[in-house]
């Protein structure tokens, strides 16, 4: 009888655990299959934004780094090599990049060099240049005609942004690009990865979300247009007008900082304030920079230069490198503009430095 009444309790304890098991299996089950249906529903125009506002992300970040001195092996904001740099800069928005650029490499699609777009990925062979072993890697940030806008850390120049076409150092070693694939993007905004990440990201991603919808204008305002120009950035602009960057980008409907010479701004200033601010697009930078509250005695410097009559001299002005300069001056290239001025660092340029420019 005792032995009977044991086994009838040992099968229930066997059933009672099967039963949690199989409970437990079937919810892990529809949980996975709840993530599966949930990034399922991302239909192609949700990827492409999410892919759009993380790459204009990451090239913001990247520009900060410009002029930092390039360090062997260096990952962290106190110096990079090339690949450390690459690596920082997208795990700082922690997506799964590779230290190692002959890892990231395979990670994309590769790209044709005409049909390049921003945040590619643009590998080099190595120094020696005696075989296809990847020796350097760049990141794109502009595709412009028969070249691209990269911005990379360079041995010999530290962090810069350079015009592909104009370095023949880059072109005679061009191996290939890469495209990085939409999952690598997605991997950061999948349900699981935004609780985990959301302390450090979250924020970053509901500013693009709520700025890219188009604020209206405010009551007792005045909408004015400013013109962008070279060398302007969003936060210089809105502290011309006494705005905030969050405004400008609502106003504008803007879904990143980034801008382009000659996009039209919306800027709504109180109607009291139109006389002083209406003028502001026709102001020359000190200009606006004086109404801003800012000192502009460093860029007065150097404007008792003597001048060889055989060049013409150009002013360094906030935002300028070599390459932007010599699109002001057609013929001209950014390594002439260097050689000729006994440049070695362009992100040694001063705000005010007079540089020669050979006459055309």
């Amino acid at each position: 009888m005792k032995t009977q009444f044991l086994s009838i309790i040992f099968c229930f304890i066997i059933c009672f655990s099967a039963n949690n098991i199989f409970a437990q299996s079937d919810s892990l089950n529809a949980e996975s299959q709840n993530k599966h249906h949930t990034t399922q529903t991302l239909d192609k125009d949700s990827i492409k934004i999410i892919r759009e506002q993380l790459i204009d992300s990451i090239i913001d970040y990247a520009k900060t780094f410009v002029g930092l001195k390039y360090r062997w092996a260096g990952i962290t904001p106190a110096g990079f090599d090339c690949s450390g740099f690459i690596y920082h800069i997208h795990r700082h928005f922690n997506l799964p990049m590779p230290r190692m650029s002959k890892y990231s490499s395979m990670m994309g699609d590769r790209v044709h060099i005409d049909s390049l777009q921003p945040g590619d990925l643009v590998y080099f062979k190595t120094r020696s240049a005696i075989n296809n072993t990847i020796g350097h890697v760049a990141m794109v940030i502009e595709k412009v005609p028969d070249s691209f806008i990269m911005i990379h850390s360079a041995s010999h120049a530290g962090l810069v942004i350079e015009n592909f076409i104009e370095y023949s150092y880059y072109v005679s070693r061009y191996l290939y690009a890469t495209r990085l694939p939409d999952e690598f993007y997605l991997r950061q905004w999948n349900d699981s990865l935004m609780e985990v990440y959301k302390h450090q990201n979250f924020d970053i991603y509901n500013d693009h979300k709520q700025a890219a919808v188009l604020a209206q204008q405010p009551e007792g305002t005045t909408e004015l247009i400013y013109t962008v120009k070279s060398g302007d950035v969003l936060g210089r602009i809105a502290s011309w007008y006494k705005v905030s960057v969050n405004e400008l980008m609502a106003w504008n409907g803007l879904g990143s900082t980034r801008l382009s010479i000659g996009q039209k701004l919306k800027v709504y200033v109180k109607d009291a304030l139109v006389s002083t601010y209406k003028g502001v697009d026709q102001m020359s930078y000190d200009d606006k920079q004086r109404l801003a509250g800012v000192s502009t005695t460093a860029t007065s410097t150097n404007t008792e230069v003597k001048k060889d009559p055989a060049y013409e001299y150009y002013t360094v002005q906030a935002g300028d490198n070599p390459y932007s300069i010599s699109k002001k001056f057609p013929g001209t290239t950014a390594d002439g503009i260097m050689q000729l001025n006994g440049i070695t660092d362009p992100s040694k340029l001063r705000i005010g430095q007079n540089l020669k420019i050979r006459k055309k």
